[in-house]
């Protein structure tokens, strides 16, 4: 009986749970809604999940926080990365990530549009790491000047950001152009309205100007 719950052990382990739950979101067209339904999708025990994973909303973050790592670390190892500005390396991402993304374009249709507690869940750690990264590129452009310091507005950047990436994950996923053309377009435009409207405007000139008469 030890032998046998031994080999059951070993075989568990060369279960990628991931691959697994997109498998069985094609399959089923809908995301799974519990270890029990995920596990016997995959025919293995329910508690060989939980050695791994506390829930399924936990395993699809993972996913999602994968591909955006993924992402970051394939960027950042380009010898050029470090010579873009802000605003170019903010599209390097954007572009890179929608890459990586084709090869999953039924499945997060998929998560996008289940209704579910793992859905709901299925972006707080890519969206926690995310922002993380964005504020790293913002402290960056602050720097740079390619982003105006406005104090309390500064803080909401990040999450102005992560509004950008949900925008442009949606527009992807509509968009039939060859290509989608469309979408690199989108994302284009998008990473410059944002900078056009944090960096230095007529109105910061404005305000610079009334102060250096003010203190005069």
């Amino acid at each position: 009986m030890a032998k046998q719950s031994k080999n059951k052990s070993e075989n568990t382990q060369n279960i990628d749970w991931r691959e697994g739950f997109v498998k069985f979101s094609l399959e089923n067209n809908r995301l799974p809604q519990s270890a029990y339904e995920l596990a016997k999708f995959l025919e293995v025990s329910e508690e060989s999940f939980y050695e791994n994973y506390s829930s399924v909303g936990a395993l699809a973050q993972e996913i999602w926080k994968g591909w955006f790592e993924t992402t970051k670390s394939q960027i950042q190892t380009d010898e050029q990365y470090q010579s873009f500005s802000v605003r170019e390396k903010l599209l390097a991402f954007y572009y890179t990530w929608l890459e990586n993304l084709k090869g999953y374009r039924s499945f997060v249709e998929i998560a996008m549009q289940t209704k579910n507690l793992c859905s709901q869940e299925q972006y707080k750690a890519f969206k926690e790491s995310f922002k993380i990264f964005a504020q790293e590129l913002l402290n960056e452009a602050l720097e740079t000047g390619e982003v105006q310091n406005r104090n309390i507005l500064n803080q909401s950047y990040p999450e102005i950001l992560w509004w950008q990436v949900m925008y442009l994950l949606n527009f992807w996923l509509k968009d039939t152009s060859q290509g989608f053309e469309r979408t690199d377009a989108a994302v284009e435009k998008a990473v410059n309205l944002f900078f056009d409207l944090a960096g230095r405007t007529f109105l910061d000139s404005l305000v610079d100007f009334a102060k250096f008469n003010f203190q005069k």
